[in-house]
């Protein structure tokens, strides 16, 4: 069934009363475009944030929408006013298949096309709300958050591999220029050692 953003999910207005000390705090600049993770943070508690989120909500960046900055808050906290904090209705739709559905190209075409401002364009929820998307049923949701879910943590497997063999090869290849510079200033003479 066709159904509207805001039917299945709310955005949580909560804000901090209260000390900030030994709070995370995410901002704009630690949401990775493109990932679902949120890999860092900040314990600053010398900043004007009092927008408060909890665990497993999505924080999507509302600045600069095409950026494609959308992660899982994997903690509670405190961030940006330029992130709309998204939660999800389960009675509606499964908390854990949202996110799928705020970080994807097609969401974030329409947030973009919604935005309003020329050096800093932003997205308000009231036309978030209003993104249109076809919801299956739960047993299909539970399917297809599975299925995305495993997808999502081959993608990172993959990445970090790919971090690794990166460096990897960086270290050889220092390794190697090393190598080509001792022989060169060998006492017997030369690059001929180098090999």
């Amino acid at each position: 069934m066709r159904v509207k953003l805001g039917e299945v999910a709310r955005e949580s207005r909560e804000t901090l009363r209260g000390s900030k000390q030994g709070l995370p705090v995410v901002g704009l600049e630690h949401i990775t475009p493109g990932e679902l993770t949120l890999s860092e943070w900040d314990f600053d508690s010398e900043n004007t944030f009092t927008k408060t989120f909890r665990k497993g909500q999505i924080l999507f960046g509302r600045r600069r929408a095409y950026l494609k900055k959308a992660a899982v808050a994997p903690f509670d906290g405190i961030c940006s006013g330029d992130i709309t904090v998204i939660e999800a209705n389960s009675d509606n739709i499964l908390p854990n298949l949202l996110p799928f559905i705020i970080q994807n190209d097609i969401f974030f075409d329409y947030a973009v096309g919604k935005s309003a401002g020329s050096l800093s364009p932003r997205v308000k929820w009231e036309h978030l709300s209003e993104f249109e998307f076809t919801l299956p049923s739960i047993a299909e949701q539970r399917k297809l958050a599975d299925l995305f879910s495993a997808m999502n943590a081959t993608k990172a497997a993959y990445k970090k591999l790919l971090a690794a063999t990166d460096e990897l090869v960086k270290s050889q290849f220092i390794q190697w220029i090393n190598c080509i510079v001792q022989a060169f200033f060998h006492p017997k003479g030369g690059l001929r050692y180098a090999v």
